[in-house]
């Protein structure tokens, strides 16, 4: 396994206790085997057969929107037309 210094920023979940602290990540490359306990993937291209468990089924997905624009889409609800008036005169 190979340590290098990750140099450029927009790494999540990591907050260096000094200024200029350089985070230490594993890279292992194309080596993939059973050493890895976590493999993230983003599946691009559908095959031609579907993988039993991963590609046959379609998982929802498990919370609602937020926000209010958002919900009225998904519930196919208008927004009320008659807004309320602002009090800074």
């Amino acid at each position: 396994m190979i340590r290098i210094k990750c140099t450029h920023g927009g790494h999540s979940c990591y907050r260096p206790w000094r200024s200029g602290e350089r985070k230490h990540k594993s890279v292992r490359g194309c080596i993939v085997d059973a050493n890895l306990s976590v493999l993230n993937l983003n599946i691009v291209k559908k095959g031609e057969k579907d993988i039993p468990g991963l590609t046959d089924t379609t998982v929802p997905h498990p919370l609602g929107p937020k926000r209010a624009s958002r919900i009225r889409k998904l519930t196919s609800l208008r927004a009320s037309t008659s807004k309320p008036e602002s009090s800074k005169k």
